[in-house]
């Protein structure tokens, strides 16, 4: 798990990498809204191509916005069911927005703190053509996150 915390706290550089064509990343996106839909998820396709699902809004007050510091709980896999990384029970990763992947800082904006959700994040906006120690090149990654505090 260390590993994969690390590669969160350095994947922003991936928001702004390039090495796709639109056309891969519309290909890319396709199979993500295939498969919230396969799996009958209520969600919406953000802007860059996040699926994302709310299964729980929060109550908390203070809102995520680019500069916030978070605590999260997540559990990350890959499509074929596979999971990559967990935090531990009571244990959250403690980060700043902007040092998540991209798929994290475009889905968590806005949210609070007590927020539940599920991603499906497009290799374009997780890790992209590298491969990782659990997670191939060009990955979809699904994640599970509960946001439990936002300052």
């Amino acid at each position: 798990m260390r590993n994969l915390l690390f590669i969160l706290l350095t994947g922003s550089f991936v928001l702004s990498c390039n090495t796709y064509s639109e056309e891969e990343k519309t290909g890319f996106v396709s199979k993500a809204e295939a498969y919230a839909k396969k799996h009958h998820w209520k969600y919406e396709v953000l802007d860059g191509g996040l699926v994302i699902e709310v299964l729980e809004k929060g109550t908390g007050t203070e809102k995520i916005q680019r500069g916030s510091e978070l605590e999260l709980s997540y559990k990350g896999t890959l499509t074929n069911g596979r999971k990559f990384d967990q935090t531990e029970p009571g244990k959250p990763l403690k980060s700043n927005l902007k040092g998540l992947i991209g798929g994290f800082q475009l889905g968590l904006l806005g949210h609070v703190a007590g927020t539940k959700l599920r991603m499906v994040v497009p290799p374009h906006l997780g890790y992209g053509d590298d491969a990782l120690d659990k997670i191939p090149a060009n990955s979809t990654l699904i994640f599970e996150i509960s946001v439990e505090k936002v300052f």
